[in-house]
C-alpha cells in the first residue's frame, strides 16, 4: 500500500525550517521569545514565515521592522513600517521608528520631517524630541536642538531614559562639542546608542 503524502502536524516548510501546523499568533509569540532571547535567525524565520501569508499580522509588520532594523537593513524595515502604519496610522512607536531607520540609513532630513509631523501630534514625545535636538545639534543648529531638548526635560518625568540623555547631550553642546552615535558596545556622555530606539518602551 502507498504511504500517504499528507503532511504531518509536525511537518516543517522546507522554505523556513518552521513548524506549518502553527497559528499565526503562535508564531509571533514564538518569534519575540526567540528575539528576547537574542536567538535573531530563529525569529525573523518565523516572522518571515507570518509575513509570507496572504493576510499577514500588522504586529509582526511592526516586529520585523525592528529587527530588520538593529540589523541594520533599514530598507527593509521602513518598507514593513510602512505596511504596518498604512493599517495604523496613529501609531506613535511605529512612527518614531520609522524616522530612526532613516536618520540610521544617514537621511537625516527625511527623519526630521517625519518626528516634526509625530510631534504636531503628539508635542512631547521624550523618543522624538531626543533625537530631533541630536540631529540639530549635529548640524550646527543649536538654538532648535536646545528648543527641542528644553521641551522634552520640561515635560518628561526625571526617570525617562531620554531624560538623563537630554541632560547629557545640552551638557555636551553648551561646552561645545558635537553630539555623535558611537560604536556598537560604547555609550558614554552624550553618545547615544541608536538600536535602543527600537525598543517598544521609552
Amino acid at each position: 500500500m502507498a504511504k500517504s503524502t499528507t503532511p504531518s502536524k509536525s511537518s516543517k516548510s522546507a522554505k523556513t525550517g518552521v513548524s506549518t501546523d502553527l497559528e499565526a499568533d503562535e508564531l509571533l509569540a514564538l518569534a519575540r521569545h526567540d528575539i528576547e532571547r537574542g536567538e535573531l535567525e530563529s525569529g525573523l524565520r518565523k516572522l518571515k514565515q507570518i509575513l509570507a501569508g496572504s493576510n499577514p499580522l500588522a504586529e509582526a509588520q511592526s516586529v520585523a521592522g525592528r529587527l530588520y532594523a538593529q540589523l541594520g537593513l533599514f530598507e527593509r524595515a521602513q518598507a514593513l513600517f510602512q505596511s504596518y502604519l498604512q493599517t495604523n496610522p496613529d501609531s506613535v512607536v511605529e512612527r518614531f521608528q520609522m524616522g530612526m531607520t532613516h536618520l540610521d540609513a544617514g537621511q537625516q532630513q527625511e527623519a526630521l520631517a517625519i518626528w516634526e509631523q509625530l510631534l504636531h501630534d503628539h508635542p512631547v514625545h521624550p523618543p522624538a524630541l531626543f533625537y530631533k535636538g541630536l540631529v540639530l545639534a549635529q548640524a550646527g543648529k543649536v538654538p532648535e536642538a536646545k528648543q527641542s531638548l528644553d521641551i522634552l526635560m520640561k515635560s518628561a518625568p526625571a526617570d525617562n531614559l531620554y531624560f538623563g540623555r537630554a541632560k547629557e547631550l545640552l551638557q555636551a553642546i553648551d561646552a561645545g562639542g558635537r553630539p555623535s552615535m558611537p560604536p556598537e558596545g560604547k555609550s558614554e556622555g552624550a553618545h547615544v546608542l541608536p538600536k535602543d530606539a527600537y525598543k517598544t518602551e521609552h
